[in-house]
């Protein structure tokens, strides 16, 4: 891949990342960071969750997850309660408030999808649409895990 090409990608990265606000201290004005709300995201989307699913998911260090599910305790946004199967896990379940955080939360994120797209005519909102299926298709396929920077490590 040639460095215009990938010059290209990382103004593409840096302009979205700017455009959905994801360098904000603060998801949608509200107390909780973006991988926060993520993470919420996640817990709202599985059946019965646990730390380890939420950070397999997300691919998030583990560690890292128990502090913000604490957090997030602590708010009243969710609780734990012991696994029937697994003595070792906790349960992880969103309270009624943490419920309406999360729908709270969609419906900003909706809300923030149209305001970016009113500006396009329809055939322009479904070119754009299409575009995104094909990054999507693209990068899955292409997608490494296991990547990480030759000139990250230390």
């Amino acid at each position: 891949m040639n460095e215009a090409t990938i010059k290209m990608i990382r103004q593409f990265n840096r302009a979205y990342t700017q455009q959905l606000g994801l360098l904000k201290k603060h998801v949608f004005d509200s107390d909780i960071s973006w991988a926060e709300a993520r993470i919420l995201l996640e817990l709202s989307n599985l059946s019965t969750p646990t730390l380890i699913q939420i950070s397999v998911n997300l691919e998030l260090d583990k560690s890292y997850v128990s502090r913000v599910l604490k957090k997030l305790e602590k708010l009243g946004y969710l609780t734990k309660q012991d696994s029937e199967t697994d003595k070792r896990a906790k349960i992880l379940q969103l309270t009624k408030l943490g419920l309406e955080v999360v729908k709270k939360l969609n419906v900003a994120s909706d809300q923030q999808i149209k305001t970016m797209m009113k500006h396009l005519n329809p055939n322009e909102q479904n070119e754009l649409v299409m575009a995104i299926e094909t990054i999507n298709h693209l990068i899955l396929r292409g997608n490494d895990t296991n990547f990480e920077a030759e000139s990250l490590k230390m």
